[in-house]
């Protein structure tokens, strides 16, 4: 086998791996927004600190989450453009 078709076995590989950590992550932030509405459900009408920084948390783990979806994208995107060199 060629370098070149090595090369190419290699980046099919890591878009192979970059999708999987993809829906992985995808299930996460489904699973964060069930447990988003759960706690929103059992605090309903609290004003209580605490809990509004529980509430906050878990929106910004769930941006950081989706940032990272975004950013696994644009990684494959590029992987697949140098495959296609």
């Amino acid at each position: 086998m060629s370098m070149v078709q090595q090369l190419i076995l290699a980046v099919a590989n890591a878009e192979r791996q970059i999708d999987g950590q993809i829906g992985q992550l995808t299930a996460y932030v489904t699973e964060l927004d069930h447990v988003t509405g759960r706690v929103s459900s059992a605090l309903a009408g609290s004003t209580q600190e605490h809990e509004r920084q529980m509430l906050q948390q878990l929106a910004a783990t769930r941006a950081e989450v989706r940032q990272s979806i975004e950013q696994l994208q644009a990684t494959k995107g590029m992987l697949a453009h140098v495959r296609l060199i």
